[in-house]
């Protein structure tokens, strides 16, 4: 190809993606007037102008890293903590109460943990604002060292305590009231998760059967109907290719290898794998109980259809 072919074509596309800018970038698309058009070193200038927002808008988001629990998500969180430049914080929800239940109340830096142990207590309007008064800074902070936050999202809280999930907005919705929000989900297979859940005694919700579990899965999966899924499996299976994937779908950097650092990372939620080594854990059995209502139980079925799951894990 000569010269002036690649440059004829790379001016083609630079004006076709003028075009599609103009289009949809407000302020820039045609409102039907009948005036002259501008100059295209004028509409050039607002396309550079409009890629450049978009960047930086891209740059200054909050990344949000939403599981159930007992899904592998620390593993995996842990691996996003290694990339270049990321800053991880697990178990985020400023709407939480699970922590008051833990048999200490030192929590010297948390406003909000103490406010509810007081005995004025604390509106979750009040939570929410204390939340983003204290994320504003860190972000900006963290922006200008050249780093990215990710939030892991305590979904615990939400789907699957005594609270009404329904009746409260998630992290997502308390973050994107002051701030653009990228956000990845990870799943397992539910029979796996559901197992572990009962073996930790983390069963916090009634009536505690599988069905039930199955119905708040389907909840939080339509509440996150739009957000990219990765598979805890596929990850075991090809933690680099998936890790990739993570980052690409948070617009993290990724750093092949870095998983060798998983050792180094500490979190809270790591209360299930033992050690980080990544690799399949061996299946536990399934008690008869769970698999005949594996077999009854509509939501169930209709939960292991929507991951493409098999009732069993095999």
């Amino acid at each position: 190809m000569t010269t002036r072919r690649r440059e004829y074509d790379r001016l083609r596309a630079e004006l076709d993606e003028t075009a599609r800018l103009i289009r949809d970038t407000p302020g820039i698309a045609s409102t039907g007037s009948t005036l002259p058009a501008p100059p295209l070193q004028s509409l050039l200038k607002q396309l550079h102008a409009a890629r450049s927002e978009a960047q930086t808008r891209t740059r200054a988001s909050v990344r949000l890293f939403k599981q159930f629990a007992c899904t592998g998500g620390t593993i995996m969180s842990k691996c996003l903590a290694t990339m270049p430049n990321t800053v991880l914080l697990s178990e985020m929800d400023p709407l939480s109460v699970n922590h008051m239940t833990t048999p200490s109340k030192f929590a010297p830096s948390d406003l909000i943990k103490q406010m509810r142990y007081s005995r004025h207590g604390l509106p979750d309007d009040l939570a929410i604002e204390v939340f983003l008064g204290g994320l504003g800074p860190l972000q900006q902070a963290l922006l200008n060292n050249g780093q990215q936050l990710v939030l892991r999202d305590h979904c615990h809280s939400q789907y699957c305590t005594e609270a009404a999930w329904d009746q409260r907005p998630s992290l997502e919705e308390i973050v994107a009231r002051e701030h653009t929000v990228l956000a990845l989900l990870s799943v397992r297979h539910p029979m796996s998760s559901f197992l572990s859940l009962r073996k930790n005694g983390w069963v916090q919700f009634a009536p505690n059967t599988l069905e039930e579990y199955a119905r708040r899965y389907l909840a939080f999966l339509d509440d996150n109907a739009s957000c990219p899924i990765v598979f805890y499996e596929d990850f075991v299976d090809s933690p680099e290719e998936v890790l990739e994937t993570m980052c690409r779908s948070l617009d993290l950097p990724y750093a092949a290898g870095s998983t060798a650092l998983v050792g180094a990372i500490g979190m809270s939620g790591d209360s299930g794998r033992s050690g980080d080594e990544i690799t399949a854990r061996p299946a536990r059995e399934v008690p008869a109980d769970l698999a005949e209502a594996s077999e009854t139980s509509a939501a169930y079925g209709e939960l292991c259809k929507r991951l493409r799951y098999p009732l069993l894990p095999g």
